[in-house]
């Protein structure tokens, strides 16, 4: 049996532009998908998670609806997507646990990924099922090489993309599979990876709105606009693509200036509010996301912005650690929820452990690493 772990992510500059075909700016963060896998001997996958989702699917390898599953739907397309590359899959089952668990188990402190609030936690989840796909063929993974990081992340792409059609780019799913810092050209699939080599001392800070988006929709109306063209959507879109290549210029210094980065988040944030129409006025979905920005900049945040599509969810706040607990304080007076985080060196982690009986059921079990 194996524990994957897969990590969300921020994106530091150019949202939306991964599915435009530009580049983007993502770090993985040290919140995470956690899930248990363990080979079974025949042709169909066991599902299992936890409120408030979904929490049990199960299908044939011969015959399933890569659609179906609920929540676990992203499981099915990833399987249904290695499958039409040829993949050889046999069966397995796998579930999905919670941080306290993984933490319990890997005897070190995690924390789990929010879902549905902007931090790619559908990616990670395809992320973690690619890499399980993997290990069931393969027995083990090279997480060192970027050959086996790029399929799996390709992987996990194409069944999000391609087999359940939502309007995703590639960031996503190869921050979550690579980790760390990255500057990501999406002209190509797969992606051309460019590894960052800033060191980071600022303080990443994460307001949740409380607010559900319904973030297929609001991909659907951009992707639509910018199809036509719309001369707002491509105003934005060309403010952004400047703003990740002069942001790419300052993070390819192993010792960036804070302050200028501030400053290109904001008018990043400007670009994504007054033409790409995503933030607290977004016609899908009105939310509060301009009133955690603005209460962050007020008590000193270097720079702030939405998170993820947009319409709700999380905004991202960057600030120097000593000012790390008034910009909290202040996102939390104005009704936002806080999570204190950091870059994620790592992406994917796997670890092989033992277990007196799989988890098939809400009752305990006892694990042993190997």
């Amino acid at each position: 049996m194996y524990l994957v772990t897969a990590p969300g992510r921020i994106c530091l500059f150019g949202e939306h532009m991964d599915w435009c075909r530009r580049a983007v700016i993502p770090a993985a963060i040290d919140m995470r998908t956690f899930l248990l896998v363990e080979n079974k001997n025949d042709y169909s996958i066991e599902v299992r998670s936890y409120p408030p989702f979904t929490s049990y699917d199960h299908f044939s390898l011969d015959n399933f609806n890569p659609r179906d599953g609920g929540d676990l739907r992203y499981v099915r397309a990833v399987v249904k997507a290695a499958l039409n590359r040829g993949y050889n899959i046999k069966g397995m089952k796998l579930r999905f646990i919670k941080a306290r668990r993984a933490s319990i188990l890997m005897k070190r402190s995690y924390q789990d990924l929010p879902v549905k609030k902007g931090l790619s936690s559908s990616a990670a989840i395809c992320v973690a099922t690619a890499t399980a796909i993997h290990l069931r063929i393969r027995g083990s993974i090279n997480l060192k090489s970027p050959k086996y990081l790029t399929e799996i992340a390709d992987l996990a792409y194409t069944g999000e993309r391609k087999i359940l059609g939502i309007n995703c780019g590639q960031m996503d799913q190869y921050a979550s599979a690579y980790g760390n810092l990255l500057y990501i050209d999406c002209a190509t699939e797969p992606p051309q990876i460019v590894p960052l080599k800033a060191k980071l001392s600022l303080s990443l800070i994460i307001g949740d709105t409380m607010q559900e988006k319904n973030t297929p929709r609001i991909l659907a109306w951009l992707g639509r606009r910018y199809k036509n063209r719309e001369r707002d959507f491509m105003r934005g879109l060309e403010g952004i693509v400047e703003v990740v290549e002069q942001a790419r210029i300052e993070l390819s210094k192993e010792n960036p200036d804070p302050y200028v980065l501030g400053e290109l988040m904001n008018l990043n944030q400007y670009y994504l509010k007054r033409y790409l129409k995503v933030s607290s006025d977004c016609p899908i979905s009105p939310n509060n996301l301009d009133k955690l920005i603005n209460a962050a900049i007020e008590v000193g945040a270097l720079g702030a912005k939405l998170s993820g599509s947009g319409g709700g969810g999380c905004m991202i706040a960057i600030c120097l650690k000593e000012d790390e607990k008034k910009i909290a304080s202040a996102i939390e007076r104005v009704g936002g929820r806080v999570y204190i985080t950091q870059i994620a060196r790592e992406g994917i982690t796997f670890e092989n452990i033992k277990s007196t009986s799989y988890l098939s059921s809400n009752e305990p079990h006892t694990y042993k690493l190997s």
